[in-house]
């Protein structure tokens, strides 16, 4: 049986995979960082809030979400002591008024 060597075509053809395989994994780089960067965004906000009393005693701590941070809506969201976001909405009924003055008045003074 002979045997049937292919013609070595210098180093062009594997000069030529390198720098398709390094052009390929930097566009994989930067697009991964895009998709991280975006995905973030969309995570971290409420898109819907609801307007039912939460007992006061649930509630660790609260900030306000607002659409100049990215989010498609505004609220107030507050995090319980089991690290839940709950959201409810921005204005300042009395409810939403009050476990707001109640953590502040924590922050202020704590015990």
């Amino acid at each position: 049986m002979k045997r049937m060597h292919l013609p070595d075509r210098g180093g062009a053809s594997t000069t030529r995979m390198q720098t398709t395989t390094v052009t390929l994994l930097v566009i994989t780089a930067v697009l991964w960082g895009n998709i991280e960067a975006f995905s973030d965004t969309a995570a971290d906000c409420c898109l819907t809030t609801k307007d039912t009393r939460i007992p006061i005693q649930i509630v660790a701590s609260y900030f306000q979400q607002t659409t100049e941070s990215g989010c498609p809506i505004p609220a107030t969201v507050f995090i319980t002591k089991k690290d839940k976001k709950l959201c409810a909405p921005p204005e300042k009924n009395s409810w939403i008024t009050r476990i707001i003055t109640h953590l502040d008045k924590k922050k202020k003074d704590p015990q």
